[in-house]
């Protein structure tokens, strides 16, 4: 990745109608490894973005940190949401969990009765 810097680097990966994961890396290199502008950066990118953070990994690279995030990013969570509710309102559809025969469970311990005693 020589060439690129690790702040600005962002990628998507992603298929329709599937999660999408983006990538994003912080180099204190880029602040002259001041880490109160480090944080202030992280902070600002959190604050902007709202990110849904999936990994966080920190790690040396010769004198500096990098920071590394695998996000979803949140404005598209909120759409997929959005576009989903819509589609269960026009369709009137019933999430599947409700189309299949539930199978009582049994009880997690022998001594507890399957069924409750009749009430006398």
């Amino acid at each position: 990745m020589s060439g690129v810097a690790l702040g600005e680097l962002s990628s998507v990966f992603s298929r329709k109608d599937e999660i999408v994961y983006r990538f994003k890396g912080f180099d204190s290199a880029l602040c002259s490894d001041n880490m109160s502008a480090l944080e202030a950066i992280v902070n600002a990118w959190m604050e902007e973005e709202h990110p849904r953070i999936r990994h966080m990994c920190q790690s040396i690279r010769g004198q500096h940190i990098l920071l590394s995030f695998v996000y979803e990013d949140a404005r598209e969570l909120e759409q997929r949401v959005a576009l989903q509710t819509q589609t269960t309102a026009v369709t009137g559809a019933i999430p599947r969990i409700f189309d299949d025969d539930m199978v009582e469970d049994r009880p997690t311990s022998p001594s507890i009765p399957a069924t409750p005693p009749p009430m006398h």
